[in-house]
């Protein structure tokens, strides 16, 4: 009885803040094509588990299982549909905590076979997968994000048919659709599709070459599992809070290639079109868990540095949110096998009244004072809040002077100095709660100024 009243209650506080804020219900997901190489290194297998539980939030394309490379010139799509039959089975599960989730069956049907050979392109060599993207590119009139695991190869002879059988104008249409995030040149084709196809926005994430994964030191994607507090990712962590959970929680691999427990190398390629108040997709510059990108010539974006106790190094773009995107992950996790009274769930976060997980933009002049009100955030759970704001001060290095955080709290104030420099000031509110595991929200609020 008291769990159907609560059940009651918490919808009712929902409906109110939906009728209020609508905002709220009218996210629009991310449209996103994985080429994977599954089958090859065992860390595919780990992101696609993550992957496939924030199906709820991204609009799942297509999933093209590309070469395994020097694991094998073949393809492994029986892999890929071993997970997705154990999404299936918590599938029912996972609609009570968001009834957003896509049928299995539909899932099944975006399965694409790519080609088991990496290297040959051209005339004769189209596949079910690089046919797929055509498809699904040509019939989207929003950007399709193409988040590349393994090789280029299916990209690559989709990108060569359509600039060899259509028309200069709807190539160049298609190509303003695309924004590639590659893990490495793990096929060695990239170079190529930079130099030929300079209209994608190409997110090269371990640009600084060395081998075909980028140097170690210097890639983005490696702060998934590396620099930073490691305790979250460890082979144990994984037996304790990922294994047991359900039979899609028990196909993420024990160890990635080269690592105790979690690897991940992957999944820095989705992790930043999560809509969390804080990724901003089509913002590669600004930041967030799947790393950050600096701009470097014509469509593309290069890893990017970040401060992380001091020191600035490009892995801690994406290693300072590993707290919080692995307890995002464990919670994910338990909604598998646990009601929704027993989980937990992230806060809701409004400033403002600006309620949806777009950035709040704000125009300011030197010397004035913003005001901003975030106490009609609120979490699902009824669990206690907790409030940060800090400016995201790598986005803009240049400036001498910095807008200044007054007070603290639910609400606070910035004052503008009068001698500050024109530019965009990123303002991130990090919103905590006290469930188990802890859970994050944002609010990213850029703040432009004029002099």
């Amino acid at each position: 009885m008291l769990s159907a009243i609560s059940n009651l209650m918490r919808f009712c506080m929902l409906i109110f803040f939906l009728l209020y804020y609508p905002s709220l219900a009218a996210r629009e997901k991310p449209s996103v094509i994985v080429l994977t190489d599954i089958g090859g290194d065992t860390d595919d297998e780990q992101s696609m588990v993550r992957f496939l539980l924030y199906a709820d939030v991204l609009d799942i394309k297509g999933f093209c299982v590309t070469s395994r490379l020097g694991h094998g010139q073949d393809i492994k799509p029986e892999i890929l549909y071993h997970q997705i039959e154990a999404y299936a089975k918590v599938y029912p599960n996972l609609l009570l905590h968001s009834p957003e989730f896509p049928d299995p069956q539909y899932l099944m049907k975006l399965v694409k076979h790519g080609q088991g050979d990496f290297k040959n392109v051209g005339e004769g060599y189209d596949t079910e997968a690089s046919d797929h993207i055509i498809k699904v590119v040509d019939q989207s009139d929003q950007v399709i994000h193409v988040a590349v695991w393994g090789g280029l190869r299916e990209l690559l002879q989709a990108l060569w048919k359509v600039k060899n059988s259509q028309s200069e104008q709807q190539y160049i249409s298609f190509c303003n659709k695309i924004q590639v995030h590659a893990i490495g040149d793990q096929d060695r084709h990239r170079d190529r599709i930079l130099k030929e196809y300079k209209e994608i926005k190409f997110i090269a994430n371990g640009f600084a070459w060395m081998g075909f994964t980028g140097i170690r030191e210097l890639s983005a994607f490696r702060g998934m599992y590396m620099t930073a507090d490691q305790s979250l990712q460890k082979g144990d962590w994984v037996k304790t809070h990922i294994h047991g959970h359900g039979p899609l929680s028990d196909t993420y691999q024990l160890d990635g290639h080269g690592t105790d427990g979690m690897k991940e190398g992957d999944s820095p390629s989705f992790l930043g079109l999560i809509m969390n108040g804080l990724n901003v997709p089509e913002k590669p510059e600004w930041g967030g868990w799947g790393g950050r990108y600096r701009h470097l010539n014509h469509k593309l974006y290069i890893d990017a540095p970040d401060f992380l106790e001091g020191q600035l190094n490009e892995r801690h773009s994406v290693s300072r949110w590993r707290s919080a995107f692995q307890k995002d992950f464990m919670a994910r996790i338990l909604w598998c096998v646990k009601s929704y009274d027993d989980a937990n769930h992230n806060p809701k976060v409004i400033v403002n009244q600006h309620a949806d997980a777009t950035p709040l933009i704000l125009s300011a002049k030197a010397g004035d004072v913003l005001s901003l009100d975030a106490s009609k955030s609120f979490d699902p759970d009824g669990d206690r809040l907790t409030f940060q704001w800090y400016f995201y001060y790598e986005i803009l290095f240049h400036p001498e002077l910095w807008p200044v955080v007054k007070k603290k709290g639910k609400s606070c104030q910035i004052r503008i100095p009068k001698d500050i420099s024109a530019g965009m000031y990123h303002l991130i509110l990090e919103v905590k709660d006290d469930g188990n595991p802890s859970l994050h929200a944002y609010k990213r609020m850029v703040i432009e100024v004029s002099n």
